[in-house]
């Protein structure tokens, strides 16, 4: 592991510590009111130790699985180096917070570079270097005075209010040919002509611009950070724009709404138009508060829905099985409320799983109603149609009231065809009972003006996502998010040969 002070820097060191922490030391050795501190290199064979046992797991099994990790970083002892460089110091100064003990510092570090391998594995997956080229980092020293530890608890609090202490970026703007400070809290005239001054020096003894950051304590003024100035081009009118690869996966877009299947893993793409959590596959009144929570604020202007437990034990399951086992049902439906009213998550809304027939709908609908769980305001009521009879009385069942469908053309298939999606190559291709059997539940929905989310491996068949394009389905559910990623442009093709045919034909 490798420790430097600041002021030490120089040019051969640039291949462990980076550009911008060599032209900090620079202009600490020119006599820039550089704040006193050092930059500390990752413990890279030690997290590569650690990290071993876990390069078999899947990216979901991994991050479940992170408590135990962090667990076995945290046993990280200190190095002796830091312990040197911390000796007889009180506070530190790291990523906006001041840290009372070297203990402290350390714990953050670390976890800074959990962060970024978890970053990593998410991008590349597991691999020999998934410990290496882990940023450094720089720690600032804050200076000893008399009463330091009622000093330092006054600091803290002053910190957490944003008052004296605070951060300042400035940077030479070519175009208006002044400085720009950008800061959150008042500055003086005189603070705003040092960093003028400051900054103007700086960039001709590093040659070329850089943004610097100031920390402001007081009437202290002080330089922690430096990052290269770049300046967005105007694209040439007589040139093609080039899209990354990235982005043009982004812009594919499909008129069919997209959901990805939260229930397992924690993995979210943020590119999809909708969540469904399945309440049998999310265990205890914690993790469901917990997946609901993430979902929506990870998505506060998109759908999360929850579907309430499915859990079967014989022939009773759905919805008849939460009304025979109220411990189930004040469960699924206390985390679904604690998650919506306490939280004030507005974008959650709750569908009914597996309904034999209308009165059991209804008699759910009262029990959740008692519950405080109604079709009012934002929260939406989803329906499960998953057997035949559903679709025989659908008529019935939008009388009782509901805002949208969930259509499981699987359980549909294994009820109407007598077998599985699953069941051998034949059988696979046998879905045009299906797709007949499916077509008039559009055409009510449709006049009823009740959206369609369609669940379930055979909504990707060709056949029937043919069909469901065709009748104006409002969206289907991935399960991962490798389909997450891969389904939007699946989907755009399909609404392109669709539209191509219908073209022809008409011709």
């Amino acid at each position: 592991m490798e420790i430097l002070p600041i002021k030490h820097l120089n040019e051969t060191d640039q291949p462990f510590f980076g550009a911008n922490f060599i032209n900090l030391g620079k202009l600490a050795r020119s006599g820039f009111p550089v704040a006193s501190g050092f930059v500390i290199c990752p413990p890279e064979i030690l997290l590569q130790t650690i990290l071993k046992h876990f390069s078999d797991a899947q990216k979901e099994v991994f991050e479940q699985r992170l408590e135990l990790v962090k667990a076995e970083i945290i046993k990280i002892k200190m190095p002796p180096e830091l312990e040197k460089e911390t000796s007889g110091r009180e506070s530190f100064y790291f990523k906006g917070e001041i840290l009372e003990s070297p203990k402290t510092l350390w714990l953050k570090l670390l976890q800074l570079w959990l962060e970024e391998i978890k970053t990593k594995l998410w991008r590349h997956g597991f691999g020999e270097g998934i410990t290496l080229n882990l940023s450094p980092q720089a720690v600032f020293l804050m200076e000893k005075s008399p009463g330091s530890k009622r000093l330092l608890k006054r600091v803290t609090k002053i910190l957490k209010r944003g008052e004296r202490i605070f951060t300042v970026s400035a940077y030479f703007e070519p175009e208006f040919e002044e400085v720009v400070i950008k800061s959150s809290q008042d500055l003086t005239p005189s603070q705003l002509k040092k960093i003028d001054e400051l900054v103007l020096e700086a960039n001709k003894k590093l040659f070329l611009p850089q943004i610097y950051e100031f920390l402001i304590e007081g009437e202290r003024l002080q330089l922690i950070g430096i990052s290269p100035y770049t300046q967005t081009l105007p694209a040439s009118k007589d040139r093609d724009v080039v899209i990354p690869k990235a982005e043009q996966q982004r812009l594919v877009k499909s008129t069919v709404k997209l959901f990805l299947n939260l229930s397992s893993g924690f993995a979210i793409d943020t590119s999809v138009d909708g969540i469904l959590i399945e309440g049998e596959r999310v265990k205890g009144f914690d993790e469901t508060v917990f997946k609901l929570t993430e979902g929506a604020l990870t998505f506060p202007e998109k759908p999360v829905i929850y579907k309430l437990p499915d859990v079967a034990e014989g022939d009773i399951r759905g919805t008849l099985r939460l009304l025979h086992d109220k411990k189930l049902l004040e469960e699924a439906s206390g985390s679904f409320l604690f998650a919506r009213n306490k939280k004030n998550l507005l974008n959650l809304e709750v569908a009914l799983p597996y309904v034999r027939s209308c009165e059991e709908f209804l008699q759910l609908k009262r029990e959740l109603a008692v519950k405080g769980i109604t079709r009012k305001g934002t929260l939406k009521l989803w329906l499960e149609l998953a057997i035949p009879e559903n679709v025989v009385n659908l008529e019935s069942y939008l009388t009782a009231g509901l805002n949208g469908v969930l259509l499981n053309l699987d359980e549909l298939q294994r009820l109407l065809g007598g077998h599985g999606f699953e069941a051998g190559e034949f059988y696979k291709r046998e879905v045009w009972s299906l797709v007949k059997f499916i077509q008039p539940i559009f055409r009510i929905l449709h006049r009823a003006n009740i959206p369609v989310l369609v669940l379930g491996g055979l909504s990707l068949h060709p056949d029937v996502l043919d069909c469901l394009i065709s009748e104006g389905v409002y969206g289907v559910v991935v399960n991962t998010l490798v389909e997450a990623q891969s389904v939007p442009d699946h989907l755009h093709w399909a609404e392109r040969r669709m539209v191509e045919k219908r073209f022809l034909n008409s011709n």
